[in-house]
């Protein structure tokens, strides 16, 4: 019961962590809601497995694969275009490690 709260909680805190970046580039989109937040967070944890990068991380055409997956995904997504997505991108980053430093929870994924 333990690893399943832990899970919910995580898995909440990287669909707010992706609503607060997509909010930040593209304020008042009509898109950005928990619930495609909470998809987008599942179906990104899904790639991070599916194209390797979370087991060949050493290796730099996984990441290429995950990076852009990634970036058509948050595009198709949240309609932001591709340099909004990068910027998305950037502020996950900042936001997540915001989140990691304040409260000691990693979103999005577990390392």
């Amino acid at each position: 019961m333990r690893r399943l709260a832990a899970f919910l909680l995580r898995w909440a805190l990287s669909a707010l962590t992706l609503m607060a970046a997509v909010a930040f580039v593209s304020a008042g989109n009509p898109a950005n809601t928990f619930g495609r937040a909470a998809v987008v967070s599942v179906v990104l944890s899904v790639a991070y497995y599916v194209t390797l990068a979370r087991f060949l991380w050493f290796l730099l055409l996984p990441w290429l694969l995950y990076v852009g997956f990634w970036l058509v995904t948050i595009v198709g997504a949240y309609d932001v275009g591709f340099l909004g997505a990068l910027v998305v991108a950037v502020a996950c980053s900042a936001i997540s490690w915001g989140v990691e430093k304040l409260l000691g929870v990693k979103t999005f994924r577990k390392d």
